[in-house]
């Protein structure tokens, strides 16, 4: 695993530039605010225009980099995320503050998501898609929030290793 990792940290250095590290604010367990860090995938005016939500064949994304979107490998490095205690490596991922509130307005019990620490991976993604609506989404984290277990959470990680190698999306 290691080797891998240095090959990510490799590749996106050269392929991103020197600020191949993306720093972003989310919310976290109990509406908490923390910086996550992700593998840059997107160029560096990617949002001029303001927080967007990332689609699939989305034109910000650096061409020689949607592969690695594919296989969720930009998320690597929130291990330091879930190392430090701001997130699990099971949980609802966590959202930017400027979409968490639009959802919290417009999305009965979203906020319900905050209960748990985010997750690098969660019952939404790999059951969801990549794209998949935010209510969508919300109703399989409800369902995690209610049947957490340690099975559960170890089901998830294994699923998510199927939908990692398989590049469903």
């Amino acid at each position: 695993v290691v080797p891998l990792i240095i090959f990510f940290f490799i590749y996106v250095r050269i392929a991103a530039g020197p600020s191949f590290i993306y720093r972003q604010q989310r919310v976290g367990e109990k509406g908490k605010t923390f910086t996550v860090f992700k593998f840059r995938t997107m160029k560096l005016d990617a949002e001029t225009d303001g927080p967007q939500t990332a689609t699939l064949a989305d034109p910000r994304i650096i061409p020689s980099m949607s592969w690695m979107r594919s296989m969720r490998a930009d998320e690597i490095p929130q291990l330091w995320n879930v190392i430090k205690g701001e997130m699990s490596l099971v949980g609802p991922r966590p959202e930017r503050p400027e979409m968490a509130k639009g959802f919290q307005a417009d999305i009965p019990r979203y906020e319900r998501r905050t209960e748990l620490p985010p997750g690098l991976t969660g019952l939404a993604q790999v059951h969801g898609r990549y794209d998949s609506a935010p209510e969508h989404k919300l109703g399989y984290d409800l369902q995690y929030l209610v049947n957490w277990s340690l099975i559960l959470d170890i089901q998830i990680l294994l699923r998510t290793v199927w939908v990692v190698l398989s590049r469903r999306v």
